[in-house]
């Protein structure tokens, strides 16, 4: 009895024995074990993901962890949580979570998020059971936990704008009526990963299956139609966007304007733009006179006027501007040959400095007369010399007196090279003005005769040597007797210009 009691000791021990030693390396040491706080997942998740999971090690201390979404590149961290955005590459992925613990056997660890190798014994390109992370032999968990992800895929999400907010839908609206010539800019997303995105497409009215859809290169958040592109002349428009994803869904079909707005697009009548920056009653009916009068009448019905002053406020520019001065207003300004531009005291100068100078060097003409206030600022005076052929504005009007320039006063005009313009004369009104002093490259064409009540012969209208723009600091509407002021318009547009 006592020998069987012997012989079962010493198996019991073995057995013992047997199982501790499978549970150890070589060297002595208890490998961890992993575990993921769920076990399954049975309904479909959106693309970011939070996972939490831990180890255990018997006989030390776990001091981070080899993980992966696909069994095949793997990564240290000594995180136990963390949210992951997966990329779906189809309608519906299933995505498979491993993680193994590693405890503090080792001398040295990866940094974080350092890729880990491991031995593909059998060149299936993913980790299997059996084999191992050369580095880090007997310090890992040789079966990692792993858990399955099925993941939805969910379309891409598109809208005006730099986001999905209606304000900055509202930041980006066009006029209500535009020129042929339009800017849009969206915001578009997928939540899945904008690397999932895979064509943002526009469609000019028309949005059923038989549209003709045009694509825009994925990095592209402003893009710009015209005529040519199928922009209805004289007519409401409007205008659709879509975006698709690497697994086929697409957004819902954005659409501007929004239900309710209107969207005209205005064909342009001639080559003058006539833009009215006044709120003088009295000059906006002297320029539209003059312009249906010109070249025996040539003109008329063949200008087009943009009021940029009636809707403006102190906070906000007038509704008529578009929200992208480049490209869309100054395309628009390209439309036509010439452009003539008049003010009151209250001048939109900066719409001018952003968009004057590009048009110029498209080929563009500008007529700009220009009403100042008091005092000039020392923003306008610089966004005054970026624009035209002026170098300076005077500190101070001609004269302390505002009834220095009395009626009947004359404006001479100053011959150069083959054109000469006719002397103006006051008539009415009052009259404030400041000198001008021209660039280099630039020539006086009008200015005042001496007087006493001011020093020297001020210069009051300024014309670059490219005969590209005519500056005038004169309020012409207040000069016109016997319709000479409409005259100088006349010989600027045929001589300067050369625009019949």
């Amino acid at each position: 009895m006592r020998i069987f009691t012997i012989i079962l000791s010493m198996y019991i021990t073995l057995i013992l024995i047997s199982c501790d030693d499978s549970m150890m390396t070589p060297n002595g040491n208890i490998q961890p074990e992993t575990n993921i706080f769920l076990d399954t997942i049975r309904n479909q998740q959106n693309s970011r993901v939070n996972v939490s999971w831990s180890g255990d090690d018997p006989d030390g201390l776990v001091i981070g962890y080899a993980i992966s979404w696909n069994e095949r590149d793997w990564y240290f961290t000594r995180k136990n949580d963390s949210t992951f955005a997966l990329q779906v590459e189809s309608s519906d992925t299933n995505f498979i979570f491993s993680v193994a613990a590693i405890d503090n056997s080792l001398n040295q660890y990866p940094k974080e998020g350092e890729k880990v190798q491991f031995s593909d014994i059998n060149n299936n390109g993913r980790f299997d059971i059996g084999e191992v992370f050369p580095s880090l032999i007997g310090a890992i968990d040789p079966s990692p936990a792993r858990l399955q992800y099925p993941i939805k895929n969910s379309p891409p999400i598109i809208a005006w704008g730099n986001d999905t907010s209606a304000k900055s839908a509202f930041a980006v609206a066009l006029p209500d009526t535009t020129f042929a010539f339009a800017t849009f800019k969206f915001y578009v997303s997928d939540p899945d990963g904008d690397a999932t995105l895979e064509t943002i497409e526009w469609s000019l009215n028309d949005s059923s299956q038989n549209a003709r859809w045009n694509t825009i290169p994925r990095g592209t958040r402003l893009f710009s139609v015209s005529a040519k592109d199928g922009l209805r002349l004289n007519a409401q428009n409007t205008m659709y966007m879509r975006a698709r994803d690497i697994g086929k869904l697409t957004s819902t079909i954005l659409a501007y304007p929004s239900p309710g707005k209107s969207w005209f697009v205005q064909a342009s009548k001639g080559p003058i733009l006539l833009i009215k920056d006044s709120g003088n009653k009295d000059a906006d009916n002297f320029y539209l006179k003059a312009l249906n009068a010109i070249q025996s009448g040539g003109f008329s019905g063949r200008f087009d006027v943009l009021d940029i002053h009636s809707t403006k406020t102190t906070d906000a520019p007038a509704k008529t501007i578009p929200p992208f001065i480049s490209p869309m207003f100054i395309e628009s300004l390209k439309l036509y040959s010439a452009v003539i531009w008049y003010t009151d005291k209250s001048p939109t100068m900066s719409l001018a400095q952003q968009s004057l100078g590009e048009y110029m060097r498209s080929g563009g003409k500008v007529l700009f007369i220009a009403d100042l206030p008091t005092p000039i600022s020392e923003d306008m005076r610089t966004e005054i010399r970026d624009f035209s052929p002026i170098d300076s504005i005077g500190k101070q009007e001609v004269s302390s007196d505002p009834l220095a320039i009395r009626n009947g006063t004359e404006f001479l005009g100053i011959p150069h090279g083959t054109s000469s313009y006719p002397n103006l004369i006051k008539e009415r009104g009052s009259v404030l003005v400041y000198p001008l002093y021209p660039k280099a490259n630039a020539k006086a064409v009008y200015r005042l005769p001496e007087n006493p009540k001011w020093s020297g012969s001020p210069v009051l209208g300024v014309i670059d040597d490219e005969s590209d723009m005519v500056f005038l600091h004169l309020p012409l509407h207040l000069l016109n007797v016997n319709d000479q002021a409409i005259q100088l318009i006349e010989t600027i547009i045929r001589n300067e210009f050369s625009i019949q």
